[in-house]
Order: C-alpha cells, then sequence, then structure tokens
C-alpha cells in the first residue's frame, strides 16, 4: 500500500511532517502484523512495538486498533471507485453504477482479511460506505435525487439495506460464495430502491470486465 501520507510533501511544517511521518509508520507496521497474524491476533502493543513508537504517541494519532484500519479501508475504498469508473465504461445510470460498486465492494470485502473484519466490526455497512464515499452510497443518493430510485421513506430504506449488507457479509463468513452473495446482494438492494425484478436482474447480469 502507498504511504497513508508524504512526509516529503510540500507546504508542511517539520512538525507535521514528523507527525505525518509517524503515523504512517504506524499504519505501514499494523497492516503488515495485521495481513501476516490476522487482526485479533494483533494487539496495541505489538504495534506500538513493530512501528518503535510509544503507547502514548500511537493514541495521539488513533483511540482504538480499528482506527489504524481505517486509512487502509480508505485506500482500498479508492481502488474500488476506481474499478467501478472502469466497469461503467462511462454509463451515468445510478442503479447500473450502484449495482457495480455493490458487487465490486462485496467482492472486494469478501477477499480481503482487513475489508472483511472492519465491515464486520463495530463499524456499520452504512457507515462504511457513506463515511469512505464508496460508489454504492454516492449512486443510492444520486438515484433518489433523480428519481431513478423510489422509495416512500428513504431512511427507513437506507436502514434496511444496512441490516440485509451486514447479513450478507455475515454469510461469506458462513461459506457462501462470494460473487453469488455480492450478485444477489446488489439485485435485491436494486428491487428494494423501487427497480423492477426483470430489470435488476439484467443490470447486475452486466460483466464486471474493466478493460
Amino acid at each position: 500500500m502507498k504511504k497513508e501520507n508524504d512526509a516529503k510533501q510540500p507546504g508542511l511544517t517539520r512538525s507535521e511532517r514528523r507527525k505525518a511521518s509517524t503515523r504512517a509508520r504506524i499504519v505501514e507496521a499494523a497492516e503488515r502484523l495485521m495481513r501476516d497474524r490476522g487482526v485479533e491476533d494483533v494487539t496495541i502493543q505489538d504495534i506500538t512495538e513493530a512501528a518503535d513508537v510509544g503507547h502514548g504517541t500511537f493514541y495521539l494519532h488513533f483511540k482504538t486498533k480499528g482506527d489504524v484500519l481505517r486509512p487502509l479501508i480508505q485506500h482500498l475504498s479508492d481502488q474500488v471507485h476506481v474499478r467501478v469508473d472502469q466497469a461503467a465504461h462511462g454509463e451515468t445510470d445510478p442503479a447500473l453504477r450502484m449495482a457495480l460498486g455493490l458487487r465490486i465492494l462485496l467482492r472486494a470485502i469478501a477477499e480481503d482479511p482487513l475489508w472483511s473484519w472492519y465491515a464486520r466490526s463495530e463499524t456499520s455497512f452504512s457507515d462504511l460506505v457513506s463515511e469512505m464515499g464508496t460508489p454504492p452510497a454516492q449512486d443510492m443518493r444520486n438515484g433518489l435525487k433523480s428519481g431513478r430510485f423510489e422509495v416512500a421513506d428513504p431512511a427507513a430504506t437506507t436502514s434496511f439495506i444496512n441490516g440485509a449488507l451486514v447479513g450478507m457479509i455475515a454469510s461469506l463468513d458462513d461459506g457462501a460464495r462470494p460473487d453469488d452473495t455480492a450478485d444477489m446482494t446488489a439485485e435485491l438492494v436494486l428491487r428494494v430502491m423501487g427497480i423492477s425484478a426483470q430489470e435488476a436482474h439484467q443490470i447486475v447480469r452486466q460483466p464486471l470486465e474493466t478493460h
């Protein structure tokens, strides 16, 4: 992964560059340990020792172990953005883009242990997609605004979808096939957003090739 902050970027004071460098070192150490051992088996002490910083320094940058994953998830989220744009081939239809975003995002969560742990942590799926700016959240808002999606209560619908997505992620832990789960989830979400069953099925059958 690229460094979260480049300590040499212009415009920062010496103190800011030092702080950015320390934060990046903590993140890099955490990612290395978590990918090697698994998130649950890594402690804050493990991270501080690997990054060669004190506990006080760690807490200047992060509140919890889970918070260290946020910049990593942001980087992965940026990759999802790129893949959705490539797979959409210039199409702007919110339904198509939302389906692509969900299919790509859920596959990414299934394939990456850090994504998977973060999505199953205390952070809700709605916070994950909204706070990180991932395509499903953006395209849901665009679809509601344009009238492409028709729901009586957007807030309640969003809450319902959030619960369904959390359940789908849990099913991956129980051995569900990632591709089938991602595509089925995207189709069901489109139907909840007012897309007909036939059209939702057709949209979700669009290829995911990005080239």
